[in-house]
């Protein structure tokens, strides 16, 4: 069962950074996870949410901010750390990423070509969200593809489309929905999210029945030495 470290993994550096991956990818990370938002100027940049108000205090959102505007960005927790391109990553060498890319349509085949400069295609994975994207990847790319399903409901359709595993929720796993995907002959990736626990967390006895019972593919964890240390004791 392979080991995603969700927004870069938060062992040892803040999340979605170049330290962050690297270390992470040391530790044993099959990929790390990081998402991909576009600036104003279309630059594609590493960034979760829509706006920079919880990383950096910047209320703007991320389409409205020019390049320079973002990369004079500084983490509030520690201003040592500053904001990403997509590029970044790139040129510092890290190449098993997941990209969870959240403006796609038109958007993609920059993205794309980026990936196709750096020569890493075979190496990363698209994290898609809509049947359409799917479609014009498979087509266009020879990246893995990862299905960000907006629903459960929606499993048939996203594997049709030719993704190559399926995300679901922690919240969203039932025999059905795990049948679900294993009928597409999909692979079965999870996104940890305990009950009262924060996006990329679950319990150590969930995760071996993830392994054992239902034979998950991958999973993405915000922690991923103690968890690799788990899935080899």
């Amino acid at each position: 069962m392979k080991i995603i470290a969700h927004r870069c993994g938060t062992d040892r550096y803040p999340e979605l950074t170049v330290a962050a991956a690297r270390h992470s990818l040391a530790a044993g990370a099959a990929y790390v996870e990081m998402d991909v938002r576009f600036t104003a100027d279309g630059v594609p940049v590493i960034h979760h949410d829509d706006t920079a108000a919880g990383l950096f205090g910047d209320p703007r959102r991320i389409a409205e901010m020019t390049l320079p505007e973002f990369l004079a960005l500084r983490r509030q927790s520690d201003p040592a750390f500053c904001s990403h391109t997509m590029e970044d990553f790139l040129r510092c060498g890290v190449r098993q990423i997941l990209y969870h890319v959240k403006q796609g349509g038109a958007r993609l085949q920059p993205l794309l070509d980026l990936c196709r400069r750096y020569g890493c295609e075979e190496q990363i994975v698209l994290g898609l969200t809509s049947a359409e994207d799917i479609r014009y990847a498979r087509e266009h790319s020879g990246a893995a593809i990862l299905a960000f399903l907006p629903a459960p409901e929606r499993i048939a359709e996203f594997a049709a489309a030719g993704a190559d595993a399926i995300r679901l929720w922690e919240s969203w796993l039932t025999p059905e929905t795990i049948r679900a995907v294993r009928q597409t002959g999909k692979e079965l990736w999870i996104m940890a999210k305990a009950p009262g626990q924060a996006v990329g967390y679950t319990a150590p006895e969930t995760l071996l029945f993830w392994r054992d019972e239902w034979g998950a593919d991958g999973v993405l964890l915000n922690e991923v030495r103690p968890a690799l240390a788990l899935l080899h004791a």
